[in-house]
């Protein structure tokens, strides 16, 4: 207990002084303002997005344009609290974007190399990705074309000559991933020597290749082989789609997903989901929707073979039909 004395004192230099008195008082405020902070939840220890709600940035190549469009839109519908922006990029740009973290997941057309991991392994993140579909590279003439059969070995002549007759246009400008496909696993490492013109998109590929007679596409297939919708029935009717026979074979296929298997169309490859997402994000949740068998369904209306669930090739005969009918 304080003698009397000092009670005096402390009331008339603390307490009965007005200048003083305010201090004290914002003393209490902000004592009063810590312990809130401390008995309420940290607010940046909150995830902004869950597998079904919030807002991200995804990338995706252009060629997939036609085939993710439509799964982005159902995805929205069922998740009405989830917004993913996509832009569509260049498989170049699309991967360096994801490794900036300028995007969290990307959907192109190869998997994760082995500088890609190291790079963000350097960063504590462990790189996931998801094979989602196969994809058909659809090569395409020009409409006054009689022929569409071309052979595969026929195809790789034409682009390993500096003299080919044909001018081959390609789709994603010059980090155009149907280009490095081309260089790396129809070409086994070779370059192009063929006349070559790159555009920035399927659409302006396909008005090159309708406006010149010696020029020769390859799009991605989603552009023209969906005949339900209304676009690509517009771009079938400005080209001529080739059937395609494999080195060594002699039936002709279409980049239709039933013959996308090996062995059959020889212009084909994975599509892959790729992320650097450290949590069960909203990137993890696309990611799964497009694997499940709703977004497969999706896909294979893309004319893109899915990976998950099968597809069923199912040959009609035209046979004569005897009836015999019954004798009374």
């Amino acid at each position: 207990m304080w003698p009397a004395m000092c009670r005096r004192s402390y009331w008339r230099v603390f307490v009965g002084n007005p200048l003083l008195r305010r201090p004290l008082r914002l003393g209490k405020v902000l004592a009063l303002s810590v312990l809130g902070a401390c008995n309420s939840p940290d607010s940046s220890s909150q995830p902004e997005d869950t597998p079904t709600s919030g807002h991200i940035r995804i990338a995706a190549d252009v060629s997939l344009r036609p085939a993710l469009d439509p799964l982005l839109d159902q995805f929205h519908r069922t998740y009405p609290r989830a917004h993913i922006e996509v832009r569509y990029l260049p498989e170049a740009e699309a991967v360096a974007g994801l490794l900036s973290d300028s995007f969290r997941v990307v959907v192109v057309a190869r998997p994760f190399t082995p500088e890609d991991s190291a790079q963000l392994a350097a960063h504590r993140i462990r790189p996931k990705q998801t094979r989602l579909v196969r994809e058909g590279v659809a090569v395409i003439g020009h409409p006054s074309r009689k022929d569409s059969l071309l052979r595969v070995d026929t195809l790789l002549a034409w682009l390993t000559n500096p003299r080919s007759p044909y001018t081959f246009v390609v789709e994603g400008g010059a980090g155009s991933g149907i280009l490095r496909y081309l260089r790396d696993s129809l070409l086994k490492g070779a370059e192009i020597r063929a006349p070559l013109y790159r555009a920035d998109s399927a659409p302006a590929a396909i008005a090159y290749v309708q406006q010149n007679p010696r020029a020769i596409g390859l799009i991605g297939v989603a552009w023209v082989c969906d005949r339900n919708d209304s676009t690509t029935q517009k771009f079938l009717q400005q080209v001529r789609l080739f059937a395609l026979a494999p080195s060594g074979g002699e039936a002709y296929y279409y980049p239709y997903a039933g013959y996308l298997r090996p062995g059959f169309y020889p212009l084909a490859r994975d599509v892959y989901a790729l992320s650097r997402e450290p949590r069960l994000g909203l990137g993890s949740g696309f990611i799964s929707y497009a694997a499940g068998p709703d977004g497969q369904r999706l896909l294979l209306k893309s004319e893109l073979l899915p990976a998950q669930a099968p597809v069923r090739i199912v040959e009609l005969k035209e046979e004569p039909l005897s009836i015999e009918r019954e004798k009374r």
